[in-house]
Parts: structure tokens; C-alpha cells; sequence
């Protein structure tokens, strides 16, 4: 009987129990508020695993761009060094045939003679000028006006110089293949080969450039030719080619 008070009280406390929403209890916000943090998380972890992708593309572009910045500067460098080695081997060669040419009897009547050393002088001089077009003109009148011209495997020689200056390397090949296989026994034979080796090599042509340097090696070691040819080899030994 004691107990018949308290009754009521429990029956009201159970019912508004019964009457409380879910997403009101405390156990379900607790849940909910979990679930919206871990989502945010993963929202987090892909954003930074986006970003991680993006930092790895630049970074393999940055590498990209350096080889590149590198391969260029390699490339200019070497046209650099090839420019100075040709003008200084130019100078030299010219300075060079001019002595010999001033220094050689002549083989023809002297106004004859007189006259196509005069031709091929002139022609020199433009190229010695750096006229090149105009060096170029000058050798093919030589060798068309002059023939029987014992200066002609020197013109061909030249002519070719006129090519491998003006990056015509098929040309240039053309030219000191001429002098190699018309004139075998002329003294322009070694330089011929070598500058035909050097013309290869800028073709890309790189077993035919190896023959032709090795020639001048095998044949003519003690020439200036064949101490350029080693130093050419043993570049394109460098370079893997």
C-alpha cells in the first residue's frame, strides 16, 4: 500500500521516455556527430591525396624541363665550339694554301697561269671574308673557267668549305667525296676526309662519320688532319655514338 503513491510517478516518467524522438537521445547525436567528423576526414585525406597527385605531376615536369634546359645548353655549347673550330681551322688552312700557292711554280704559260691563280685567289678572298655566296659563285666559275687548272682539287676542297659553313652538310659531303675520289693523290685528301667525317656527324650519320675520320687516321697519322680526327672520335666516343 506504501507503494501505490509512488506509481503514477514512474507510469509519467516511462511515458515521457516513450515519448522522446530518437535523434533526440543522446546516444544518436553522439553517433551522428562521429559520423559527420569521420566524413570530414575523408574529405580531408582525398583533398590531400589530390594534392600529393598534382605535387608528384609538377614534380616529374620539373624534371621534364630540366632535361630539356640541359640537353639545350649542351646543344649550344657544342654548335659554339664547332663555329670556333671552324673559323679557326678556316684561318688556318687559308693562311696556309696561300703560302704554297704563292710559293708554286707555274705549270701553264705565265698568262695563263697568272690568270687562274688570280681566279682562285679572289675566290679565296671571299671566302676568307666570309662572303660565303659570294666564295661559293667564285669557286664554280674556277672550276668551270679552269678545268686543266692544277689548283682544281683545292677549289673542290674550298667549294665544299663554302657547303659545311652554310650547314649544307649533303652538299658539303658531295663536294669532299669529289676531292677523295678524283684527286686521290692530292694533298687536300686528308683535310677532304675529315671535313666529309665532320659533315656525316652533323647528318647524324654517325658509322659513316667513324669510317671517314679512321681513314684519315689510318693513312695519314702524322697530318694536323689525322690529330683532329682522333679528337673527334674520342668525342663521339663520349657521346655514345
Amino acid at each position: 500500500m506504501r507503494l501505490a503513491p509512488l506509481l503514477p510517478v514512474v507510469a509519467l516518467a516511462a511515458g515521457a521516455c516513450s515519448l522522446t524522438r530518437p535523434e533526440e537521445q543522446p546516444a544518436y547525436v553522439k553517433a551522428t556527430a562521429v559520423e559527420s567528423r569521420v566524413d570530414r576526414i575523408e574529405h580531408q585525406n582525398e583533398a590531400l591525396l589530390d594534392l600529393q597527385r598534382q605535387v608528384e605531376a609538377l614534380q616529374a615536369e620539373v624534371r621534364r624541363l630540366r632535361g630539356e634546359l640541359e640537353e639545350t645548353a649542351h646543344e649550344a655549347k657544342s654548335a659554339r665550339d664547332q663555329q670556333r673550330d671552324l673559323y679557326a681551322d678556316a684561318d688556318r688552312r687559308l693562311g696556309a694554301l696561300e703560302a704554297r700557292a704563292s710559293a708554286a711554280p707555274a705549270a701553264a704559260p705565265a698568262a695563263a697561269a697568272a690568270s687562274d691563280r688570280d681566279a682562285y685567289q679572289a675566290a679565296l678572298e671571299r671566302l676568307k671574308g666570309k662572303d660565303y655566296a659570294g666564295a661559293e659563285k667564285a669557286l664554280a666559275d674556277f672550276l668551270a673557267g679552269y678545268p686543266q687548272s692544277p689548283l682544281v682539287d683545292n677549289a673542290k676542297y674550298w667549294l665544299g668549305e663554302t657547303y659545311y659553313v652554310e650547314k649544307r652538310y649533303a652538299d658539303a659531303v658531295a663536294a669532299f667525296n669529289r676531292v677523295v675520289q678524283e684527286h686521290p693523290d692530292s694533298r687536300k685528301v686528308p683535310d677532304a676526309l675529315l671535313k666529309l667525317g665532320y659533315s656525316q656527324y652533323e647528318l647524324k650519320r654517325y658509322r659513316e662519320a667513324r669510317e671517314a675520320l679512321s681513314r684519315v687516321v689510318q693513312k695519314y697519322g702524322d697530318s694536323a688532319a689525322a690529330t683532329e680526327a682522333r679528337e673527334r672520335l674520342k668525342r663521339m666516343d663520349a657521346e655514345h655514338h
